[in-house]
C-alpha cells in the first residue's frame, strides 16, 4: 500500500533531453524467475501524466510449496527425479493492472532508467495432477517390468516402484481450474535506446492467494498464501 500512495502521490520533474520524452507508451516480454516457481511475463504501460502510466501485466508462472522435495529412487536402475508427495502442479495466469512511476529518467542512450510499480488482479490456477512411472511386472511374462504411467497417490504407490516422473501430457485432461488473486510490486533497471528497444533487469515480491487451499502436496495443509521475491530480464520497446 505504501508503494501505491508513492507511485500516485509523488511528483518528479521532467529532465529536458533531446530523445527523452514522457509520453510514450511501452512493451515488453520477459522471463522471471522466484523461489516459488519460474514463468513468462508481458507488460504494457501507457502513460497518464507526466512521469506516471497505466500498466497491464499478464504473467504464467508454476507456482511451488516451499516443503517440495525432489528425490531419486536408488532401488531401480535408470530412474529419474520427482518431487516426493507432489500430486499436483499449480500454474497462475495472472492479468493485473496497476500504476507505474518513473524515478530516473534516462539521461542518455549510455544511462540507466528506474521505474516503481504496483499492480493487483485476478488469479486464474491451473492445477494439474502429477503421473509418474511405476516399475510393473509383465503379465504376459513375469520375468519382464514395464514402465507404467500412473496417476500419482502416495498412499498406495510405493516409493521403491517409483521411475521418475511421466511426460508432461500425462494428465492435462484432468487438470481444474481455481481462482484466487495476486498482487505484484517491484523496481525495474532499463538501459539502451530510450526511442526504440531497451532491456531490463527487475527486482520485487510477487503474492498469490488461492482460498481453496489448492493441494499441491500430499497429506500436509497446503496454504493459500504464496509470496517470494522475483527476479525478471526482458526485452522492450517504446512506440
Amino acid at each position: 500500500m505504501f508503494l501505491l500512495f508513492i507511485l500516485v502521490s509523488s511528483s518528479i520533474s521532467a529532465q529536458e533531453n533531446g530523445d527523452i520524452t514522457f509520453d510514450d507508451a511501452s512493451m515488453k516480454i520477459g522471463v522471471h524467475a522466484s523461489a516459488n516457481g519460474y514463468g513468462l511475463f508481458y507488460r504494457n504501460t501507457s502513460p497518464m501524466q507526466q512521469s506516471l502510466s497505466r500498466v497491464i501485466d499478464i504473467s504464467f508462472t508454476s507456482v511451488k510449496h516451499y516443503k517440495e522435495k525432489t528425490i531419486l529412487n536408488q532401488r531401480i536402475v535408470n530412474t529419474s527425479p520427482y518431487t516426493f508427495g507432489k500430486i499436483n502442479r499449480l500454474y497462475a495466469l495472472r492479468p493485473m493492472f496497476g500504476l507505474q512511476k518513473i524515478m530516473a529518467e534516462k539521461r542518455s542512450k549510455n544511462s540507466v532508467g528506474v521505474n516503481v510499480f504496483a499492480c493487483i488482479g485476478p488469479t486464474i490456477g491451473f492445477l494439474k495432477p502429477v503421473y509418474v512411472n511405476i516399475e510393473t511386472v509383465d503379465p504376459n511374462n513375469p520375468n519382464v517390468y514395464l514402465s507404467v504411467a500412473t496417476r500419482y497417490t502416495p498412499e498406495s504407490i510405493s516409493p521403491n516402484r517409483i521411475i521418475g516422473n511421466a511426460s508432461f501430457g500425462k494428465g492435462i485432461g484432468e487438470t481444474r481450474i481455481i481462482g484466487g488473486a495476486s498482487f505484484k510490486a517491484g523496481v525495474e533497471f532499463n538501459w539502451g535506446y530510450y526511442s526504440s528497444e531497451y532491456k531490463s533487469i527487475e527486482v520485487g515480491v510477487l503474492l498469490d492467494y488461492f482460498p481453496g487451499r489448492p493441494e499441491i502436496l500430499y497429506n500436509i495443509k497446503n496454504k493459500t498464501i504464496y509470496s517470494s521475491f522475483y527476479l525478471s530480464f526482458a526485452f522492450g520497446k517504446n512506440y
